[in-house]
């Protein structure tokens, strides 16, 4: 006959939960850095929830902040990337306009500009052109409902709160800060997806081209291509001279493959001090890696990697005041907080010139 054991009689025992927490692996959000470095302003860490007053706290262990797992590729963020960072004094729909000029482009030769001795100069001007861009406030809140479609909030139970292995108020607070932080990361990227320029390995036309994974890795030509491109455009550079690209991991194994990236790039240990996700360094571009670009998937099924050269000044980037936690005021008598986050913030591409997207496909 058997021992009585909790194998045998499993309902007579229950396991006791650590308060140590496991880490779980989160990337850095490279983009939400870069946003939050050039609007200086983050959502604050929470350790009590609720309405002034009637706020919850609990009892537990303290729960892990979300920059706890991260992988720590890059603390310090080149905040130059944002042409503008405005704060507005204003209510969601205010919007804001950039001017920047737009020079036109004429004859240049010794002769359409010569004067000659008995020659009039004329009298009747010609105008200027300016082009424009608007940023406009718009008020966003998280976590997100993915059933009902909508942003909804945490809630917590006071009496529960006061019973749990972690901090319930400090979860929550880790939750939502991991919430506005991918918010910001994920739409940074997808401006810069907009880029106006696209550079592709020889042979790839368009995002199609790639009918098996494989077939059109990243290579030094196309990232050299992609700088090129960007001295064509006459793109700006950050103050040492150079300008930022940033691959994902799978574009930075396939370029690493190439014996020309190899032979040419750098390694520079001042910039992997300053900027611990600092890869290397080749031609003029310091090269960045980020585990959150896009990665959509062509016709053929095949994901194509986005990757972005940056210059300076590419997008902009705007705040109407600092993203804070809100609790909803239907708190049950104070015995249950409804907790979200809300931003009154902007971003917008300033120029979609000053991006170049670097795509390629998916390994087999």
């Amino acid at each position: 006959m058997p021992d009585i054991n909790r194998v045998s009689l499993p309902e007579n025992f229950y396991d006791i939960t650590s308060p140590q927490l496991l880490a779980q692996p989160e990337p850095q959000y490279l983009y939400a850095q870069m946003y939050m470095a050039a609007l200086e302003a983050d959502l604050a860490t929470q350790s009590d929830v609720g309405l002034p007053g009637r706020s919850i706290g609990g009892a537990g262990a303290e729960y892990s902040s979300a920059e706890r797992d991260r992988l720590e590729l890059s603390k310090q963020i080149m905040a130059g990337v944002f042409a503008g960072r405005v704060d507005f004094t204003g209510l969601p729909g205010s919007m804001i306009r950039f001017n920047r000029p737009a020079f036109l482009d004429t004859t240049y030769s010794l002769a359409s500009r010569r004067i000659g001795v008995n020659q009039t100069i004329s009298v009747d001007p010609i105008n200027v052109s300016s082009e424009q861009v608007s940023l406009t406030l718009e008020r966003f809140a998280g976590p997100y409902d993915q059933v009902n479609q909508r942003p909804a909030p945490f809630g917590i139970d006071k009496f529960d709160a006061s019973m749990g292995v972690h901090k319930l108020a400090s979860m929550v607070g880790t939750h939502l800060r991991r919430d506005f932080h991918k918010f910001l990361d994920f739409n940074c990227a997808l401006l810069l997806d907009q880029a106006s320029v696209v550079a592709r390995p020889a042979g790839m036309t368009n995002d199609d081209s790639a009918v098996t994974a494989g077939s059109f890795p990243l290579d030094y030509e196309t990232v050299s291509r992609a700088e090129r491109l960007a001295d064509d455009a006459n793109l700006p550079v950050f103050p040492d001279g150079n300008r930022l690209l940033v691959l994902t991991p799978t574009q930075l194994e396939q370029l690493k493959q190439d014996p020309d990236y190899t032979r040419s790039a750098k390694d520079w240990p001042q910039y992997n001090a300053l900027f611990p996700q600092y890869v290397s360094s080749v031609g003029k571009l310091h090269i960045f890696k980020s585990t959150t670009l896009n990665k959509p998937n062509n016709s053929s099924s095949v994901p194509v990697h986005r990757g972005h050269l940056i210059a300076p000044g590419a997008l902009l980037g705007g705040m109407g005041a600092p993203p804070h936690v809100a609790a909803s005021t239907a708190d049950n008598y104070g015995e249950r907080a409804l907790v979200i986050w809300i931003a009154y913030l902007a971003m917008a591409m300033a120029d979609n010139r000053f991006c170049i997207s670097v795509r390629s496909a998916a390994s087999a």
